[in-house]
């Protein structure tokens, strides 16, 4: 998944997951507005994936 400017992403957060949508791309690094968090990588994923539009993922693998 690339980030583009205001298409929405999710990383870790405290001891949640955080989902923010991307405000600019300068040099490398991604800056964003805050969005809200979810408990779990799945509710992370799936929720990245209808804001982006993308409709519903067909599996979901956690990747670290």
């Amino acid at each position: 998944m690339a980030k583009t400017v205001g298409t929405y992403y999710f990383t870790r957060h405290r001891r949640a997951w955080g989902i923010w949508i991307v405000e600019s791309i300068i040099n490398g690094v991604t800056s964003g507005t805050f969005v809200k968090d979810v408990f779990s990588y799945e509710d992370a994923v799936k929720t990245t994936y209808h804001l982006n539009g993308w409709g519903e993922p067909k599996r979901i693998y956690k990747k670290f």
